[in-house]
């Protein structure tokens, strides 16, 4: 019997990628045909056009950081996901411990390796959109070219079923853009089976319990909102995402994303804060010096959302005891006599 290969020499030549395209075409006609219950063709089809769309875009990377002014675009990237990073890193620390984000480093560094993923699929995003475009004017180029006899194939990769490969670029990289804004919605609220399981939790989403309870908070938060003064007018549109707003007539802001603030709590109680100082402090209670005179006390408390409750107060040691006003006995300056 003839190999597969020899019987089709051209479907031997597809590289990855176009593996992932084909495959992916199938798996989501599979999923029209047979219905929404068989989601988990939907979810293969997704991740083979992510694998697809990572691997063409490494091969662009690759190409690019071979030039002086490639490496100089990442370089801008990388620095502009960093600096977001590190700005909403001590943000989150910010509204967490309700001190300056200073002292505690370690815990500012925890979050912004956590915020960086979502950062780099933002820019992936942004990367995408101007991906498509520049495809789109490829085509264009291409269809404009042909009929005034200019040989078009310099436009085309150098590829099996060059045509089809770059249709399939274009109609894709749209799915592949929402997939990754599902991405991030699930990284944001902190619940990853939101894009491992979309078809049940799409329809646990649209159960009348369901939908009744995104109305009564959508109602909250239109009353929270309710303006206060005769010149505060409330937002006419709003994205919501969780437990915050994505955009709005205000402005553009990140969601609050609890999970992130909670796990920052914990490592700064369990890793960072101090559990014995010279300042006396009365366990479980655990504290982070802010100078020589005011300690943070880091207190579990399971009233609060992020589990843990933060008080400012003075440093009571034996160098600098606390008097009975409450206040630290700081010994007088010297002075030359």
């Amino acid at each position: 019997m003839q190999p597969w290969n020899e019987r089709f020499p051209r479907l031997a030549q597809l590289h990855f990628a176009q593996w992932c395209y084909l495959l992916a075409t199938v798996f989501f006609l599979l999923y029209l045909l047979l219905g929404a219950d068989n989601s988990a063709l939907a979810q293969i089809a997704s991740v083979l056009l992510l694998l697809a769309t990572a691997k063409e875009m490494w091969q662009r990377f690759a190409i690019w950081w071979h030039s002086l002014l490639g490496k100089a675009c990442i370089l801008i990237f990388y620095a502009i996901v960093l600096n977001f990073s590190f700005a909403y890193a001590e943000s989150i620390v910010n509204g967490v411990i309700g001190v300056r984000p200073d002292v505690v480093p370690y815990s500012v560094n925890l979050a912004a390796l956590l915020l960086a993923p979502a950062w780099t699929l933002i820019g992936s995003m942004l990367t995408l959109q101007f991906y498509s475009m520049l495809h789109l004017f490829k085509v264009m180029l291409l269809l404009m070219l042909r009929p005034l006899g200019v040989p078009s194939k310099h436009l085309l990769d150098d590829e099996e079923f060059p045509v089809w490969t770059l249709m399939a670029r274009i109609i894709y990289l749209p799915v592949v853009t929402v997939i990754l804004i599902f991405t991030l919605a699930s990284y944001f609220n902190g619940h990853p089976e939101q894009f491992l399981n979309w078809g049940e939790t799409t329809q646990q989403q649209n159960t009348p319990e369901a939908l009744q309870k995104k109305i009564d908070e959508i109602k909250q938060r239109e009353k929270e909102l309710q303006p206060k003064g005769p010149h505060t007018k409330v937002p006419e549109f709003q994205v919501f995402i969780g437990d915050g707003y994505v955009m709005g007539d205000s402005g553009f802001k990140l969601p609050t994303m609890l999970w992130l603030n909670k796990l920052v709590a914990s490592f700064n109680y369990h890793v960072e804060s101090l559990s014995a100082s010279s300042c006396k402090l009365t366990p479980p209670e655990h504290l982070v010096h802010i100078n020589d005179y005011e300690v943070l006390v880091v207190t579990p408390d399971a009233t609060q959302p992020v589990g843990y409750s933060y008080k400012v107060r003075v440093c009571d040691s034996p160098a600098f005891p606390v008097g009975v006003s409450g206040r630290a006995l700081v010994p007088a300056p010297l002075t030359d006599q």
